[in-house]
């Protein structure tokens, strides 16, 4: 029989509620999770509800990482069990129903992982951005002592600054215009950082790495017209990874910016990335594996980028913060709990 509980729907206007829902059992391949912890994407999910915010007949469930433990098991579910606690794309809902086939939902099935003793629910929510932000890592093929750049300062630009202090880059600069998210972009890892509404951006880069600026510069900002400055803040040959969920257009300059100085620019989506391929073996389930890991060792630091844990009842309240944009909030999560 369904299992009574609630979700959040957003409408018109940026107006997010909680709904009551009932959810079904679980089809073949499917499972229940009941959810404990969900967190909320400032970029993928906030341009979905702005995509409807003038769309006054439209409602919808929105969502992007939740974390829970399995309920109801489908017929033909082998690889786990009740009780397990798994990470998967879901929307902010007391349950999620958990596809487990390749067939639904194409890129944004589910995709379920397990997640391992020794790390929090909270904690655990991190491995869906930083699957994104690794992957734009590997991307950008870091390597030892290379000079990086990261512009914007928000969740997925704090995980990149990890993965690149990881990969052993130096030194890695922190742009962005929240002085508050500059000083926790120091306790990721950053070695410089450049508040930038105190100055040129690009003179800070380069002022940080010896004049050429930066050999791979990470683009995690929602504000598609800072590509511009990305190209202007790397170094001669050097690397724009696009790893911000950036929306709409950007004009840039071809002849003196990317053709004369010979620059690259990646994109990073992870678009058919379920398995391996031939050429490209990191998949999304490896790339949260390491997440999990490199948490659970101490590696990856991920506590000071909660900055809310609210009950779901608050969600009105959080969208609209951060549809205002940057100021002291970097992680939303909602405890279902």
């Amino acid at each position: 029989m369904p299992t009574h509980g609630q979700r959040l729907i957003a409408s018109a206007g940026i107006t997010v509620e909680i709904e009551d829902h009932d959810f079904p059992d679980p089809s073949p391949n499917q499972m229940l999770v009941r959810v404990t912890r969900s967190q909320v994407s400032a970029g993928s999910e906030m341009n979905g509800i702005r995509a409807i915010q003038n769309q006054p007949d439209v409602r919808r469930p929105i969502g992007y990482a939740t974390v829970g433990y399995v309920e109801k098991l489908g017929l033909g579910v082998a690889d786990y069990r009740e009780g397990d606690r798994v990470l998967c794309f879901g929307n902010h809902a007391t349950h999620c129903l958990v596809s487990l086939t390749t067939t639904d939902g194409g890129d944004w099935q589910s995709q379920p992982d397990r997640v391992p003793d020794g790390i929090t629910d909270e904690q655990a929510a991190f491995g869906v951005l930083g699957d994104v932000a690794l992957h734009g890592v590997r991307r950008g093929t870091l390597q030892l002592d290379e000079s990086v750049a990261v512009f914007g300062a928000g969740t997925v630009g704090q995980l990149t600054i990890q993965f690149a202090r990881i990969s052993g880059t130096y030194p890695i600069v922190a742009v962005d215009l929240v002085p508050s998210r500059l000083d926790k972009a120091r306790l990721s890892g950053a070695t410089h950082v450049v508040d930038a509404s105190q100055g040129n951006p690009v003179e800070g880069v380069r002022a940080a790495t010896g004049g050429r600026g930066a050999e791979a510069v990470f683009h995690c900002s929602a504000n598609p017209k800072l590509l511009q400055t990305t190209l202007e803040a790397a170094a001669d040959r050097g690397t724009i990874v696009l790893s911000g969920s950036a929306p709409g257009t950007a004009e840039i300059g071809l002849q003196v910016e990317l053709l004369r100085r010979e620059l690259t620019i990646v994109g990073n989506y992870e678009t058919g990335l379920l398995e391996p391929h031939p050429y490209w073996r990191w998949t999304r389930r490896r790339n949260r594996r390491a997440t999990f890991r490199l948490i659970a060792s101490g590696q990856l630091k991920v506590d000071h980028l909660l900055t809310h844990i609210v009950s779901p009842a608050r969600a009105q309240e959080m969208y609209r913060m951060i549809a205002a944009g940057g100021s002291d909030w970097l992680t939303v999560t909602f405890a279902w709990d």
